[in-house]
């Protein structure tokens, strides 16, 4: 059954891009539908809880990020505003003890006693950085967020509409703009335009490196923050791997844990299959850490690699250092101004972190309230 509606404004992304330029929108009394691929919201924002969660501790209080877990006020006022708005509660990232250098299995880590307190200041979020996607949906109107629906196809009619196939219950979208807040390597692999877009613009598109979407992240959850006991902070920069950074990953209210980015690439990853690969990292963080670090209460490994509505296959590599995000000048006026982006990776500051994110989202609303004054 065929299944057509209409709204005045389709977001194309149910990430932080995605929600916040429909909560810009919604302030500014414009309309608007958020089509999103996957069956939940956030993007590559992902908050998990433990499954074996104690009585009295609030499933949204007792949560660890597999995605973006860090802000930076003094660096990103947007974000900062916007937690603030949203009455979040932040807090910063547990720095206090020694920090530990590891230089492989058989080698005892090299102890900095005075630890390495970030500047500026690594803030988190009570709740997880899911927390900021549920309070942004709270904001807007029933019936704004369909989940399930890949935008397959987007054509610009000669009256000045839109016409969207999507995979979903509803197969026809007609819209008068629209917003992608995708990463753009998604954009030009998975979406057929008509008109087509710029060959220059297309070509940017496939050459933008998605942020973190060769990565893998992996949280350990424990009853006892052990590590503080022993005078640690839970930081490790680690020469060898598995994981190559470490980070106390502790929720504000609930149990203590400890996070790491996995160093090996995606192909090694995949080859290996996620129990060799949990093995592995808790034997390392017992090896750091002592006895009682390879007996979690509970774990999770995200690898983001894997994520179709994330990564491409010319994502599988790192980079070895942050890109340059933005757009080219062809992207500017497409369709008469009807068609925009709002990803991270389209900001030209802050480009594939929150920050870019949401500035990203304040420049596409500013374009399209411009239309309907």
């Amino acid at each position: 059954m065929t299944i057509s509606i209409e709204t005045p404004v389709a977001i194309i992304g149910g990430g932080l891009s995605g929600l916040y330029t429909a909560y810009l929108l919604q302030q500014q009394g414009i309309e608007s539908t958020v089509f999103e691929a996957r069956d939940r919201l956030g993007g590559r924002i992902m908050s998990m809880s433990p499954s074996n969660r104690e009585q009295g501790v609030a499933l949204e209080m007792e949560r660890y990020d597999l995605g973006p877990s860090w802000f930076w006020p003094d660096m990103q006022p947007n974000m900062d505003k916007l937690v603030k708005d949203l009455k979040l509660t932040a807090f910063p990232q547990h720095q206090t003890g020694a920090h530990l250098f590891d230089q492989g299995r058989g080698i005892d880590p090299q102890r900095h006693e005075l630890g390495r307190a970030s500047s500026p200041l690594s803030m988190r979020l009570s709740g997880g950085m899911l927390a900021l996607i549920e309070a942004l949906t709270l904001q807007l109107p029933v019936g704004t967020i369909k989940l399930n629906h890949q935008a397959t196809k987007i054509e610009f009619e000669a009256s000045g509409s839109i016409t969207l196939k999507m995979s979903g219950n509803i197969t026809t979208v007609i819209a008068q703009h629209i917003v992608l807040a995708l990463p753009l390597r998604l954009v030009s692999n998975t979406i057929q335009f008509t008109p087509a877009l710029p060959e220059n613009l297309l070509k940017h598109c496939q050459n933008t490196m998605t942020w973190m979407a060769a990565h893998a992240k992996f949280v350990a959850v424990y009853d006892q923050p052990f590590w503080r006991h022993q005078g640690l902070s839970g930081s490790v920069s680690s020469q060898t791997g598995p994981l190559v950074e470490i980070h106390d990953a502790s929720s504000l209210h609930g149990k203590p844990a400890l996070f790491g980015f996995v160093g090996i690439n995606a192909a090694a990853r995949k080859a290996a299959g996620r129990k060799a690969l949990t093995q592995v990292v808790l034997n390392q963080l017992s090896d750091l850490f002592g006895e009682q670090a390879a007996k979690p209460v509970d774990t999770f490994l995200t690898d983001w690699s894997e994520e179709a509505f994330t990564s491409t296959d010319q994502d599988q590599v790192a980079s070895n250092s942050h890109p340059t995000y933005g757009l080219p000048v062809s992207a500017d006026d497409l369709w008469k101004g009807h068609l925009l982006f709002a990803g991270t990776e389209s900001a030209r500051i802050a480009g594939g972190y929150l920050e870019g994110a949401l500035e990203a989202a304040e420049l596409a609303t500013k374009k399209l309230t411009s239309s309907y004054s």
